[in-house]
């Protein structure tokens, strides 16, 4: 895929680019309201799930309870949850931070809208709130990281990554 910039197309990605930073802005404000942020980031939280479960059924982890029907949980809360019967040292780590593929999602989407020469309106809006809830659940919560931070695969790996990094010219 060949990419030309041109001067009308650069005004439409700042333009997508400052719109999503701005319902990214209003989605964590709308953190203080249990029902406000579950109504507004609820197709993230779909997907944030849906990724769980998914690289669970692929990494044999045996998905056993999905739900994104939010709920309080001490003096927070919960937007949705996938439990599973087989998290094991090989699994954990990808399991627990599978929601970091919506980042590459939420960018072939944002390409793929600059391909077809987006004109500004409803329908960018409503692609524009879906990449913001897209890069708002790629972020693991707190039980994901303690999931992944469980094993020694995730580890090895980034360290793996680390000295991949250090070593290239």
């Amino acid at each position: 895929m060949t990419w030309r910039w041109s001067g009308e197309l650069n005004q439409v990605a700042l333009a997508y680019l400052v719109a999503t930073a701005g319902v990214l802005w209003a989605l964590n404000k709308a953190r203080r309201s249990f029902w406000l942020v579950s109504l507004l980031a609820f197709p993230g939280t779909l997907c944030h799930e849906v990724c769980h479960w998914l690289v669970g059924i692929l990494m044999g982890g045996q998905p056993v309870h999905f739900t994104v029907w939010p709920r309080r949980e001490g003096r927070g809360f919960v937007l949705g949850s996938v439990g599973f019967a087989n998290l094991r040292w090989y699994n954990r780590l990808f399991i627990g931070l599978a929601p970091l593929l919506l980042l590459p999602l939420a960018w072939v989407l944002f390409l793929w809208r600059l391909g077809g020469h987006p004109r500004l309106g409803w329908p960018e809006a409503g692609m524009v709130f879906l990449l913001a809830n897209l890069v708002f659940a790629a972020t693991p919560s707190w039980q994901d990281l303690r999931i992944a931070a469980r094993t020694p695969v995730g580890w090895l790996l980034l360290a793996g990554a680390i000295l991949w990094v250090w070593q290239r010219p």
